[in-house]
Parts: C-alpha cells; structure tokens; sequence
C-alpha cells in the first residue's frame, strides 16, 4: 500500500496531533507500506525517505505554529509522482485544501481526519464571530473525502448534528512500556525539583495556551496549595501563556518546559494526580499517557476527555460549568483519601494497558485498504458530497 500523509503539524512539533501520526506513520512502514509525508519545514532535515518538506513561515505570537507558504506545486507535484493508493489529509487549512482539490481532480481515494474542536478554539481567540463560516467549511471539507476519522464518540455525535457524513471512530492509543509508573528517572525528576519520594505531585502536561483553558487550572490550583501547602504541582509544556502562570502561581509551581521521549515519560511518572482542565480535545492524548503512568484524572467533562476518563474508576470528571473552586474541591476531596487515590491509579493504568497503538492503527489500515478496493470497484462518478466548494481557504 502506497500512502501520502498530507498534515500541518508533525514532529518535532509537541503535541497529541503529531504523536498520533507519528505513531500511524510508524505502524505503516512496521507493515511494509511505504508513506510519503508531507509536512511543514520546521528547520530541521527530514529522518525517513519519501517526505515532502513545505516551505513555512513560523508565527511570531505562537513560536510552536507554523504556517505552510502557497503556492504548492511542489505539493502536488510530488503526490502525482508518488501516486499513492490513498491520500490521508490530516488538517483542513490552506495546504490541506490545496490538496484535497488536488486528489479529486485526480480521482484519487481521499480519507481525513477530524483532530481539532475549532469553535473552542476560535473563542479562547476571540474569532467566535467566524464560527459559523468556519463550520460551514470544515463540512464541505471533509464531506468531500471517502471517510472521516474522528478520535471520540462524543466528538463524532457533535459533528453529526452539524451535518458531517461518514464519519468513522479512530480512537487513541498510548506506548504503555513506554509510559509507566516505574519509570528509572522517577526519582531523579522529583529530587531535581527538590521534591520528595513521597511527596503527593499534581501534574499537568501539555501545551500551556489559552485553549488549554489553563488560567481556569491555575486558579483551581492556586485554592488547593491554599489548602493543602505540601501538596507539589509540576507543569510540563511550553506555549504563550506560560509567562503569565508563572507570573501567577510560580511560587506554587514548578515548570519543567517541553520534555521528549524517555525524559518525558519521566516526568510524567514523578506525579500522582493529573490535573486537565482543557475543553478543546477531541480525544486528548496526554489524558491516556498519564493513565498509564498510573495517574487518575481529574479533567472536566468536555470533548474526549469525558469519553476516556471513568468517574470514580480511574479519576474524576467535573461539568465544564462549574468554577475553578469546584474543581479544586474535587481534587481535595480526592487527594484526602489515599487509599482511594492509589486504587484509582491502578485502574487508570489497566485501563491504558488495553489501549495499545497497533490494534488502533491496524484497523485504521483495514479502513484504508478498503476504501482503496472501494473506489477500484466504484465509476468514475461516485464522489463525496456535492455541497459547492465555499471557494476560499480558511
């Protein structure tokens, strides 16, 4: 199987889109595929064979986004050389919808995936008053290819009501020998930041930025060092706002910045409670990786994150209605009661054992296969969505 991965985000960018498919990417070429990815340059040299580097422009307000640069003719020239079985296009903006106009007129067969709740996102960024139109395209976009891979059950009966077609689930896996609670570095990571083997450490890893909805976690957090002084709390990301939450709970809290790999897995082992207060995730894959690293959750019920964490079982979910204060209440409550805590942890990480990245990308790979023998048997006319091409670029 030939397949071109089209996505504006990818390593050595940070986050749960560019793990997901690193991961899909690996399983692939595991299985004797070959994968051409194309992707933002971020200044670095491409590691593997058949990738397709995109001239990009960094923001300046937002030093992890990269924005690919038009025109792209050497983006579609390098699919046409490829020729690839499937096309898989991973986000919907200007390089996304250069290519899928590209891969219809070709006639090739066109998946994509569904990664971002953009009206949450368009709100933290004060661009709300656009939701309508950004909708309205995201619908035409991905109603225009074979299937739509979407990360959560939640996520898929929200877009379902805004009239998307075909959607299919392509849940979220996580390395469990990888992240676990006995990691070697445990230790070393809590007395590098001067903390104690028994310490109790609330942790939070991911991006630092409004999206995250990380002043609300701040001032939930600020009202449990208020009442509990010994309890330690441990930020592992980097983004815009990082600046601020130092300014407003650095004398509560340790910010470790972006950590990769075996360091990562780490620091994420040297916590006890996972604290995510975000409320744009589709899935949310840090809430599986600190499962498995023996941390219960509490989140707020919101987007995938509702779908993954079991209350009561494996942590603790709280209604995104609710204030900062009650959130910290529930974190109290629960970190009041050891005993509790510690069974919590052992089923958060069972429940990540089950969760394993092959068997998820293996049954993705069955969908691709078949909508390539699909669209071998279909006429030239059976297509995706007639809805008109809203014409513009987001």
């Amino acid at each position: 199987m030939r397949v071109s991965l089209v996505t504006e985000t990818y390593f050595p960018q940070v986050n749960g889109v560019s793990r997901t498919l690193g991961e899909l990417v690996r399983h692939l070429t595991e299985r004797g595929d070959r994968v051409q990815l194309i992707h933002p340059n971020y200044g670095e040299p491409a590691d593997r064979p058949d990738v397709h580097l995109v001239r990009s422009v960094n923001v300046p307000f937002y030093k992890e986004l990269y924005l690919p640069l038009p025109p792209f003719g050497s983006v579609r020239r390098a699919i046409d050389m490829f020729r690839p079985d499937l096309v898989h296009i991973a986000t919907e903006a200007t390089l996304g919808l250069t290519v899928l106009r590209h891969v219809l007129r070709r006639k090739m067969v066109a998946v994509s995936s569904f990664h971002t709740n953009f009206d949450q996102y368009s709100r933290h960024y004060r661009i709300g008053w656009a939701d309508g139109t950004i909708w309205r395209y995201l619908r035409w976009f991905h109603n225009r290819t074979r299937e739509t891979y979407v990360p959560s059950l939640t996520t898929i009966k929200g877009l379902e009501t805004l009239g998307f077609e075909r959607l299919v689930l392509w849940p979220r896996g996580v390395d469990s020998t990888l992240f676990r609670p006995d990691r070697p570095g445990r230790l070393q990571v809590r007395q590098a930041l001067g903390w104690g083997p028994d310490d109790l450490v609330i942790s939070y890893v991911s991006r630092i930025a409004p999206e995250k909805n990380v002043s609300y976690l701040a001032d939930a957090l600020a009202i449990v060092a208020a009442r509990r002084p010994d309890v330690r709390i441990l930020f592992v990301g980097d983004g815009p706002t990082r600046s601020d939450l130092e300014r407003r709970i650095g004398a509560i809290a340790r910010f470790a910045g972006y950590r990769m790999g075996e360091d990562l897995a780490d620091h994420y082992s040297a916590g006890d409670l996972f604290a995510f207060s975000s409320l744009t995730e589709t899935f949310g894959n840090v809430v599986l990786e600190a499962m498995a690293s023996g941390m219960p959750v509490a989140a707020l019920r919101a987007g995938g994150v509702g779908d993954t964490v079991q209350p009561g079982k494996t942590g603790l979910l709280v209604e995104p209605t609710e204030p900062p204060a009650r959130f910290a209440e529930a974190i109290l409550a629960l970190i009041a009661e050891p005993a509790r805590l510690r069974a919590m942890a052992a089923a958060a990480r069972a429940y990540a054992l089950s969760q394993s990245w092959d068997a998820i990308m293996g049954e993705l790979r069955q969908r691709y296969q078949l909508a390539i023998d699909l669209q071998a048997s279909a006429s030239p006319e059976a297509a995706a969505s007639s809805e008109p091409d809203p014409g513009a670029a987001p």
